[in-house]
């Protein structure tokens, strides 16, 4: 993780491994559906599909794999700073029907940043959709929701 004028960059290598065998390549969804949680996301790959992301109306899409190219990826913060002008997209990553190989890089704003509604994304009239939050405290509410476990369930006695 580096920082610079307190804004955060970190890059995440991952790796998805490729079907056991041809009778396993049916593609199956995981059942792990992510929202960035910061600002951008820049996501290189190895040009093997396997990332989806979901439109507005629920709809599972892939996104192409352009050999060379960079998936770029709008976080919740900035979705809030735009007042959803740019809207964050849920995305999952599906078994590829070969090895998949990624390197992302996440941009976060300084921790003690206030995020708040860029004043020329708020129509004349209307209010912010969301209240003011410093970054620290915003991902730490996503962490927790993200991270959470389900409460314990008391024992039989």
């Amino acid at each position: 993780m580096l920082s610079v004028d307190g804004a955060t960059f970190s890059v995440a290598p991952t790796f998805v491994a490729g079907p056991a065998s041809a009778a396993n390549c049916t593609l199956t969804a995981s059942p792990n559906t992510f929202v960035a949680g910061g600002n951008v996301t820049l996501l290189a790959t190895d040009g093997v599909a396997g990332l989806q992301v979901r439109r507005r109306d629920g709809t599972w899409i892939d996104v192409p794999a352009l050999p060379g190219a960079f998936v770029c990826n709008i976080g919740d913060c900035l979705m809030r700073w735009t007042n959803d002008v740019y809207v964050s997209t849920p995305h999952r990553v599906r078994r590829p029907l070969a090895e998949r190989r990624s390197i992302a890089f996440f941009l976060d704003p300084n921790p003690d940043a206030l995020v708040s509604a860029i004043p020329s994304c708020v129509a004349e009239g209307e209010v912010p959709r969301h209240a003011p939050i410093t970054t620290h405290d915003y991902l730490q509410q996503r962490f927790a929701a993200t991270y959470a476990r389900p409460p314990a369930v008391p024992a039989r006695g």
